[in-house]
């Protein structure tokens, strides 16, 4: 076959795109198809795990320093592999520029979607908080961590901070916390709570609001009592106040409900233009 040889800094470049791309333009296929399923199951079977068990911010740097540690790696190796072959080089038979547009392809839009779609879909996910309603337990700017996996084992629990589809708008995701289960009564007087005709104690709640609304068209501290469907659960924010909930929209099925708030991996106060640090790796209680 034809000779060609190789040029280092189009190695690196492909590598940039995907990693093993270069060395598959290089003569390395095998070593190529190694690095990128490497680089992918380290993903899976360490930092993924590693940060969804402790998203405190080392954790988080050592996987963006790792990553990008790797990618240089590969860049690198590409470009020594094909060094070897700068001056002369005999063409493989997948050595074609179509066959580097299909492995970027395949790579990029159907294994990498893939790997995350089922990362979002079954295990974890990341979200951010962009109100208030959830205060003081999440804070705006807050970027929390959400597990997909604990509502396949068990149903959701009161206590529980949940993510699902918002009923009157399904294209937004909500987070709120699960006050009643199905089949419990929930009634609501002067903002206490009572379930079964027992007052709950929420430590985690606050009220900024000390004027008590009694109309019945405004149901934010009066409600009920209302009995929750066996397949519905009944959710709130803890800042009583000023949170659009269950009490004014209804209840949220609980086979809709996609995860459980479980740790802040970032956070950001805009006000201050600052990194709350200490939130970081905190658990969402």
């Amino acid at each position: 076959m034809a000779d060609k040889p190789r040029k280092p800094w189009i190695a690196g470049l492909l590598t940039l795109f995907t990693i093993g791309l270069g060395h598959l333009y290089s003569g390395e296929a095998k070593k190529g198809i190694v690095l990128y399923s490497l680089g992918q199951g380290t993903i899976l079977a360490v930092f993924l795990p590693l940060i969804w068990a402790s998203p405190n911010i080392f954790v988080l740097l050592l996987a963006v320093v790792c990553g990008l540690g790797f990618l240089i790696f590969c860049i690198l190796d590409a470009i020594r592999v094909s060094r070897r072959n700068k001056l002369a080089y005999e063409l493989k038979k997948y050595n074609r520029w179509y066959v580097y547009v299909l492995v970027f392809t395949v790579t990029s839009f159907i294994i990498q979607p893939g790997v995350e779609g089922t990362i979002k879909s079954d295990i974890v996910e990341a979200y951010g908080i962009p109100s208030g309603a959830m205060e003081p337990t999440l804070q705006i700017g807050d970027h929390i961590l959400a597990d997909k996996y604990i509502y396949k084992k068990r149903e959701p629990e009161r206590g529980d901070i949940v993510i699902f589809p918002f009923p009157e708008d399904p294209s937004k995701d909500f987070i709120k916390r699960v006050v009643a289960e199905g089949g419990e009564l929930i009634e609501i007087i002067d903002k206490q709570i009572s379930i079964n005709g027992e007052i709950i104690e929420e430590p985690f709640v606050i009220h900024t609001d000390s004027n008590i609304f009694r109309d019945k068209n405004r149901p934010i501290d009066n409600f009920g009592p209302v009995k929750v469907p066996d397949d519905s659960l009944f959710v709130m924010g803890d800042n009583r106040d000023h949170s659009y909930d269950s009490r004014f929209w209804g209840f949220v099925k609980k086979a809709s409900v996609k995860g459980k708030a479980t740790s802040v991996y970032w956070s950001w106060d805009k006000d201050s233009s600052s990194v709350r640090w200490n939130r970081i790796g905190s658990k969402v209680r």
